[in-house]
This record gives structure tokens, C-alpha cells and sequence, in this order.
């Protein structure tokens, strides 16, 4: 089984460099039974949702990870972001 996490990160660091560990925020999505699923569960819940909306200079990425490490996975955030919600 996978989790889907959408990490929010900063458009000053790359693509590749955007991880659990350097996310201003993570947003746990659903539990899936495959990549596909994952993929396709991220598309539905950007569409509709408003959570997902970003902040200027930053972007959202979608990484399914086994459950076991996604659930361990630190929910950070910026209380600097959290306030303007």
C-alpha cells in the first residue's frame, strides 16, 4: 500500500531537491493500492480542493510512499504560511 503526500515546496529549490525533509508543507493525501492510483487520486484532489492553492514562489509535488514511511514522515509547518491560512 502507498500514501499519497503532496509536498509544498519553494520555487527556489529544485524539482529534485524537493523532499519530505526540505517541504514548507506536507498535505497527507488518501492510501492507494498503486502508483496509478496515487497519480490519479493527486489530479482529483488538486481539482477539488482549495487547500492545495499555493503561495507565490512556491510549488506542489506528488510523491506516493509506502505507508509505513509516510506516516513516520514529519507534518511541517511554516508558521509564517500557516498564519495566512
Amino acid at each position: 500500500m502507498l500514501k499519497m503526500l503532496i509536498l509544498v515546496c519553494s520555487s527556489h529549490l529544485p524539482p529534485a531537491d524537493c523532499q519530505l525533509e526540505t517541504a514548507l508543507d506536507i498535505i497527507q493525501g488518501p492510501q492507494v493500492a498503486s502508483i496509478f492510483e496515487c497519480g490519479m487520486a493527486s489530479q482529483v484532489m488538486v481539482a477539488q480542493t482549495s487547500i492545495l492553492r499555493r503561495a507565490h514562489g512556491e510549488y506542489m509535488k506528488v510523491k506516493c510512499s509506502p505507508v509505513e514511511k509516510a506516516e513516520a514522515a514529519p507534518l511541517q509547518i511554516d508558521p509564517v504560511r500557516a498564519a495566512m491560512h
